[in-house]
């Protein structure tokens, strides 16, 4: 007959067993995160980008759609943003950190401007920088200083995924239209200084038209962003499968 103390642990093991087994039982189950997405409102600070008639500026704008957006996505992907308060970024701080996190896509936010959009539609630009040349002793923030060898590795670093990023806009381009939000979307490739920076697939997206002398009503404006951010959320998880491995 074994002593009592170890019949005893015997009996607590089995209990703990027992408790921990219906502890993971009554859990609720919580998809794996499957890809780190980085939202990036375009803006902030002293740059308040375009204005509304009602004073919502278009930082503003941006900062409350990555918000939505990142709502929608945070139950199954790491959604970060480049930021979450009315500060003023460097362009290259923002690629920098998508880089740091390693995420798997980027996307930087942004309005159109009156006449030249519409409420139903949307644009979508990957980098190219064929035409972009930045003069010497000119950074891509705008201050003088020395274009060095890791300067200028900086600034080609994006075209490294041109082609990912170039169907990345496509695939957007694609569920975005699909969907009841926009009539119209477009895709083009220009010089984007926010993105040349950036280490992996990456895109700037215009949605929703600034109209700088007229007022939007606060409900129709939540309205508006609310059909923005599903269509984009939902376009995200659509472009996903070809980026993430």
């Amino acid at each position: 007959i074994k002593p009592l103390p170890n019949l005893r642990t015997r009996l607590l093991a089995s209990l703990l067993g027992f408790l921990t087994l219906i502890g993971l039982l009554l859990l609720p189950a919580f998809p794996s995160q499957t890809a780190v997405i980085v939202l990036d409102p375009g803006h902030g600070g002293n740059d308040s980008g375009a204005d509304r008639g009602n004073k919502f500026a278009e930082k503003q704008f941006t900062l409350a759609l990555a918000q939505k957006i990142a709502a929608l996505l945070e139950a199954r992907h790491r959604v970060e943003l480049t930021r979450t308060a009315d500060v003023q970024m460097a362009p290259a701080d923002r690629a920098a950190v998508a880089n740091h996190l390693r995420a798997d896509l980027m996307i930087s936010l942004h309005a159109a401007v009156a006449p030249y959009c519409s409420d139903r539609t949307a644009a979508v630009y990957y980098h190219n920088d064929e035409r972009l040349k930045i003069p010497f002793g000119m950074s891509a923030k705008g201050m003088p200083t020395e274009l060095d060898a890791d300067q200028q590795a900086w600034n080609r670093l994006q075209i490294q995924h041109q082609h990912q990023s170039q169907h990345l806009a496509t695939t957007l381009k694609q569920s975005l239209g699909d969907s009841d939000t926009f009539d119209s979307v477009s895709v083009s490739g220009i010089p984007l200084v926010p993105l040349m920076g950036a280490d992996l697939p990456a895109v700037l997206v215009e949605v929703g038209c600034m109209h700088p002398a007229a007022s939007t009503d606060p409900q129709t404006l939540k309205q508006q962003l609310d059909w923005f951010a599903a269509s984009l959320a939902n376009a995200i998880e659509t472009a996903l499968p070809g980026l993430v491995p």
